[in-house]
Parts: C-alpha cells; sequence; structure tokens
C-alpha cells in the first residue's frame, strides 16, 4: 500500500517553544514513516534554526524565492507545484497565512486536501484573520480543533460548519516529560532569591503577553501576601517587552515589586515546574493549554481561569479549581486556599496527573491522527 503523503505547513516559525509549534514538530516527530510520507514547508520565514526545527529538514521558501509581499505569488506557485509533483495527499496548515496559501496552492494544482488549525477561541479577530478563516470554509477545507471550546468559537465567529471541524487535543508528550521531570531543577538549583527558594512558590508558565492576564495575578498576589507574606510570585514565558514593562510599572505600584520573578522564557518549563507550591493560568482567552496539561503530569495543584478548553483539563473542585476570568480576588481566594491546606493541594494534583494521561495519553492522540489522517488519505 503506497503511504499516505503529507505535507505540514506553517507561515513563519519564530521557535518551538509556542503550543502550535510544539504540536508541529511533535507531529513530524511522531507520525511513522512506514505508512506516511512527511514534508515540511515554511512558507516564508524562520527566524531562528533551532536544533529541534532544523532535525525535521524544512524547505523554507522564503529563503529562496523572497519573503516579501511582492514574492507572495511566486511562493504560491512553487507551493502548487511542488503539492503536484509529490502528489501529496494532505496539507496541513498551522498558521492563518499559511492556510490561505495552501487553499489556493491545492486549487492551483489539483490535487490534495486542506486541514486548517483552529487553536484559539477568536482572540484575534484581525481583519485579514477573518477573512482568511471565512474564505477557507468555502474549498472544502477541514479543520482539526484542540478543544470543543475551539470548535464552537469557529462556528460561532465564522460560521465554519460543525461538521467539518473535528477535535483531536494535544497530547502529553512523552519526550517532554522525560526531558523535563527526569531531570529537575532542586530548589536549591533555582537562579532565584534565597529567601524566595525558601517560600511558597505560586508559578505561571505563559508568555508575559496581554492575553495572558499576568495584571490579574499581580492583583491577586498583592492579596495572597497580606496574608502568607513569604509567597513568591515566579513568572516563566517569553516576554513582550514593552508589556512586561508595564507589569512591573504595575507591581511597583503596588509594592510587591520584589515578590515577582520574571523568568523568561525556557525550552521545557517541567524541569522547575515541581517546584511550584501552586501552578496558574489567569489568561482571558485560551482554546487549550500545554502548560496546564504540565502543571497536572507534574502533579501540582492547579488554579486556572474559566476560559476556551481549560475546563475541559481540569475538573473543578476535583482536579483543581476554574475561576471567572479578570478576577483578582477569585483567583487570590482559590490559591490561598491550597496554600493553607497542603494535604488537600497534594491529593488534587494526583488527581489531575491521573485525569490527563486518561484522556491525553501521546499514544491515544497519536491514533487519533493516525485515523483522522487515513480517513482523507485514502479517500
Amino acid at each position: 500500500m503506497k503511504p499516505i503523503r503529507i505535507l505540514y505547513l506553517i507561515d513563519d516559525l519564530w521557535s518551538s517553544r509556542g503550543g502550535s509549534e510544539q504540536h508541529l514538530l511533535w507531529l513530524l516527530k511522531n507520525i511513522p514513516d512506514s505508512e506516511f510520507d512527511k514534508h515540511f514547508v515554511i512558507f516564508s520565514t524562520l527566524w531562528h534554526r533551532e536544533p529541534e526545527i532544523l532535525e525535521h529538514q524544512p524547505l523554507v521558501l522564503g529563503e529562496r524565492y523572497g519573503a516579501s509581499c511582492w514574492s507572495w505569488l511566486r511562493r504560491i506557485f512553487v507551493l502548487a507545484r511542488l503539492i503536484r509533483e509529490r502528489n501529496i495527499n494532505i496539507i496541513q496548515a498551522f498558521s492563518p497565512m499559511g492556510e490561505i496559501a495552501a487553499v489556493i496552492a491545492v486549487r492551483l494544482s489539483f490535487c490534495g486536501q486542506v486541514i486548517g488549525n483552529r487553536r484559539d477561541c477568536g482572540y484575534d479577530r484581525r481583519f485579514k484573520y477573518r477573512v482568511i478563516n471565512r474564505l477557507s470554509r468555502f474549498f472544502r477545507t477541514k479543520y482539526i480543533a484542540n478543544s470543543e471550546a475551539a470548535r464552537q468559537a469557529a462556528f460561532r465567529n465564522d460560521r465554519t460548519p460543525l461538521e467539518s471541524i473535528t477535535v483531536i487535543r494535544n497530547p502529553v508528550a512523552a519526550d517532554r516529560i522525560q526531558k523535563g521531570l527526569l531531570n529537575p531543577l532542586k530548589r536549591e538549583e533555582l537562579p532565584i532569591p534565597e529567601k524566595a527558594r525558601q517560600g511558597k512558590i505560586i508559578g505561571m508558565v505563559a508568555s508575559v503577553r496581554p492575553i495572558k492576564d499576568y495584571t490579574s495575578l499581580l492583583h491577586a498576589a498583592k492579596i495572597i501576601l497580606e496574608k502568607i507574606p513569604d509567597a513568591w510570585f515566579l513568572c516563566v514565558g517569553e516576554p513582550l517587552e514593552d508589556h512586561q514593562k508595564e507589569l512591573q510599572h504595575l507591581a511597583d505600584e503596588l509594592s510587591i515589586s520584589e515578590r515577582i520573578i520574571w523568568y523568561g522564557g525556557i525550552d521545557n518549563p517541567l524541569t522547575i515546574i515541581p517546584n511550584f507550591d501552586v501552578a496558574v493560568l489567569s489568561s482571558h482567552s485560551e482554546s487549550f493549554s500545554n502548560s496546564v496539561l504540565e502543571y497536572a503530569v507534574a502533579e501540582r495543584p492547579i488554579v486556572v481561569s474559566d476560559v476556551g478548553g481549560l475546563g475541559e483539563i481540569v475538573e473543578n473542585n476535583q482536579t483543581g479549581f476554574v475561576v471567572p476570568p479578570q478576577n483578582p480576588q477569585a483567583l487570590a481566594d482559590k490559591i490561598l486556599y491550597f496554600l493553607e491546606n497542603p494535604e488537600l493541594a497534594k491529593s488534587f494534583g494526583k488527581k489531575a496527573k491521573e485525569l490527563v494521561f486518561e484522556k491525553y495519553d501521546e499514544k491515544k492522540i497519536l491514533d487519533q491522527y493516525l485515523g483522522y489522517y487515513r480517513g482523507l488519505g485514502r479517500n
């Protein structure tokens, strides 16, 4: 039997740390070569040549044919020729611009089926993305959403037919677990102040940008510190510099800046997550979160905002707490509850780990992808 030929397409690739990027690289690594012939194309620019990306040998069209808007049509024709010559069965796009490029190229090549990704709940509603999302649904495009919340958002915001959207959630990636939890940093090894190592650490793994709502976390921190003076707040994520400066100014106004640690981004947060006394995600929009999966894997007590698919990962009052978004008091109350009840916090962490492995085990998610690809590729 001939292999199913899949082309994975993304417009720009900045690093391997983002959720979509992690998922793309996970598919490239785990979809078996015995049954699938995989191709990896970056339509515009590869910004950082990390070993994990280069391991999969991407074809970067922007490097060969220019990455400006003037070269866009040329790259479209090159992509269409590649799809036709390699007789690609499936083109899975991981970015809005990649999706529209795939749709046009498939029409030009008379070959292949496009899969778009629906991995957000509509927080980025820029005009060009709304146009792309609405255009692509007219060309028999199929979609994979990483949560039921993202599936419903695609229907609500763009009228994408629900029957064209299949939910396949993110996996608990075994390789990241092995690399992270087998070599975790001990508290005394963390590059943070000595007093912080001895105190209570409330951690959040999320890029420092407005959608993650560190603002609510800082206001919650003010409330928590009034009751637990040895609390520290470890913020782990790539910074959007201007926004982080605004947050640092807010921390100064709240007189809590010395208790906020801006740790920056790291390749594998699982090396430090086990040091969190409570793990938090305060986003005001989120489809599905790899960070929350990793909190659970590390058996941390979890507090998340009630947005998007976070409630699909955390069972409220069973494996963690789900609180109203942009509500610092509610966020603080549940963090305090865990800090004041360490045995309960420990039991919640164990239940969280059991749940995510039951639902999102890597093999289960991989089997869902294989079945989905086979259904499309053999048609």
